[in-house]
């Protein structure tokens, strides 16, 4: 199939195909796989800092469960938990020796908020922000602990330093150090969220830490604080999940998430990072790769432009130019602007233009002249045998009737020869042709009177076309001459001028005797005509015979000729 490609169509196809459509592939091919190494890299930094962000949370986490732990071993806490006279020396001594210790982990420890001792003997001290809040169920979590650490999840208190808050609370119930089972007292250390998120590492994305039962810890959004995750998926994937990179849709916004489970507790560390976000560090690269494929793309263009100047164009227009040579334009010239091949193959044709012009100019001029002899020296061998009727139709007619008929014959008979003679040429319009046909039938049926009737059609699109002149008239002559001969009914001739896509068909229409007996197609009109047709015209145009059941039809089929074809 490409061999039946034009040279511009090929040319186009090579230039997509080779070079850029692999261009353009392998651009993109360099922008995906150097985003998807990027991303890589961004997901590992935020893994990097996950780890970091888990080891300052356990830090956080084991350094207020030694604070709890410190307290077991404490005097100033156990004389605190079991002295029951508040008045009493001993006492002061442990709540001054406790609020020592307790100014150096709240300045220590920043995101310590407050800190609450709670003995069994009704001992009760406050320290560090004071708040208040619905703490019923971490006392009863705390006593189920039975001395172990209890965390809490995200809570909201009131404070009495500036409103509402969230806050993380450890509550551990402490045991007499010589009764490993007998509570003493209770502690409950509160920790600021939003401190806490402080002094995390990670910035890019939304920060959270979940629990098991899927309440958000910290956020670096507070609303989102003490509240559960609504999306199942999500929540599974955070507790069961295999993988530590998740990727998922909220909103139809693209988001990937690394998670990181806090060892030592029932919390996971979620880092959620929106996608357009996680390629704003490849935004210079993609830019690049980018510009990069425009450039090669534009280049391509150049090159296809300047190759298709230099080369197919010209080859284009020698095609163009010997197609004008192929329809007779003998002007065809290609402008040679190189000496390259394609220069030298166009000043060959312009040499073999020349050669046949010349040899139109010396040999086929003679024999188109030649043609025109053998045409007119057929025509005018009608002429006598046309007149010699004529002239005998006149006579009969002068004998039987009055001059005033007799020279209304002659008047049609001058038309007659006028268009016989048509000063010498060759091709009429049809309207010309059917108006000298008129005027033969007016004479012939003043000659054959009620005898003959004749009617005559043409389409107004083609009176204008041209014709050879006396194509129709021996066919009418020879249905009056053969076809009506001692016919017992009037004669009638109905002729047809119509076009049929690029062709003009003539019909000429009898009831005569029909084609066998009228003799129409082997009278010397009838081969006459032939031999004119077959010399001006050749196949596919001549004479056809169509069958009817009646009469004879002949058709003449023609070339639809719009300009007159004298000079050709």
């Amino acid at each position: 199939m490409m061999q039946n490609w034009g040279l511009k169509k090929k040319f186009f196809i090579i230039f997509l195909v080779l070079i850029t459509l692999p261009t353009t592939l392998y651009g993109i091919f360099i922008y995906s796989q150097t985003t998807e190494v990027l991303k890589n890299q961004v997901e590992e930094d935020i893994l990097e800092r996950l780890n970091k962000d888990e080891q300052n949370l356990l830090s956080i986490i084991r350094d207020v469960e030694s604070m709890s732990s410190y307290m077991i071993y404490s005097d100033d806490f156990r004389r605190f938990f079991t002295t029951a006279e508040e008045t009493s020396s001993t006492y002061k001594n442990s709540v001054n020796g406790i609020k020592g210790y307790f100014t150096f982990q709240l300045m220590s420890n920043e995101y310590i908020s407050s800190i609450q001792l709670q003995g069994m003997n009704g001992n009760k001290l406050e320290f560090g922000e004071p708040v208040f809040g619905d703490e019923e169920n971490l006392d009863e979590a705390a006593a189920g602990g039975k001395g172990a650490p209890i965390w809490s999840d995200t809570y909201k208190v009131t404070s009495g330093w500036g409103g509402e808050k969230y806050v993380i609370s450890l509550s551990r119930v402490i045991n007499d150090l010589n009764r490993i089972t007998y509570p003493i007292g209770t502690v409950r250390i509160r920790l600021d969220q939003e401190k806490i998120m402080r002094s995390l590492e990670v910035k890019q994305g939304h920060y959270l830490v979940m629990s098991k039962s899927g309440e958000i810890i910290l956020h670096s959004n507070q609303k989102f604080l003490a509240e559960s995750y609504d999306d199942p998926a999500f929540v599974h994937w955070v507790n069961h999940g295999e993988e530590l990179v998740h990727d998922f849709t909220i909103h139809n916004q693209d988001y990937k998430a690394v998670k990181k489970e806090l060892s030592g507790t029932n919390w996971t560390s979620v880092v959620m990072v929106d996608e357009k976000d996680l390629v704003k560090e490849l935004f210079t690269v993609r830019k690049s790769i980018r510009n990069m494929i425009i450039l090669l793309l534009l280049l391509g263009v150049v090159a296809f432009y300047g190759f298709y100047r230099s080369n197919v164009k010209r080859v284009i227009e020698l095609t163009i130019q010997t197609e004008e040579l192929e329809k007779g334009n003998f002007s065809a010239k290609v402008d040679v602007s190189a000496n390259d091949e394609i220069g030298r193959l166009g000043m060959r044709f312009n040499k073999m233009v020349k050669t046949i012009q010349r040899y139109i100019d010396t040999e086929y001029k003679l024999k188109i002249k030649q043609k025109e002899s053998e045409l007119n020296a057929l025509q005018n061998q009608i002429d006598p045998h046309f007149l010699y009727n004529t002239l005998d139709m006149i006579r009969w007619s002068a004998r039987l009737e009055n001059a005033m008929e007799t020279s209304e014959q002659i008047e049609q008979l001058s038309k007659v020869f006028r268009m016989n003679l048509n000063n010498g040429k060759t091709w009429v319009s049809i309207e010309e042709e059917i108006a000298y046909i008129n005027s033969y039938l007016d004479l012939q049926k003043s000659r054959l009177g009620e005898r003959l009737a004749y009617f005559i059609f043409i389409d107004h699109q083609i009176k204008k076309s041209f014709i050879m002149k006396q194509l129709i008239q021996p066919l009418v002559e020879n249905s009056i001459q053969h076809g009506f001969k001692e016919l017992p009914h009037q004669g009638i001739i109905t002729i047809r001028c119509y076009q049929v896509e690029e062709q003009v068909w003539i019909d000429v229409i009898d009831n005569g005797w029909g084609i066998e007996k009228g003799d129409h197609d082997t009278g010397y009109a009838m081969q006459n005509l032939k031999e004119r047709l077959a010399i001006a015209f050749g196949a596919p145009f001549g004479i056809q015979v169509v069958e009817v059941k009646q009469g004879a039809k002949i058709r003449l089929i023609l070339p639809l000729l719009l300009n007159s074809q004298e000079n050709l």
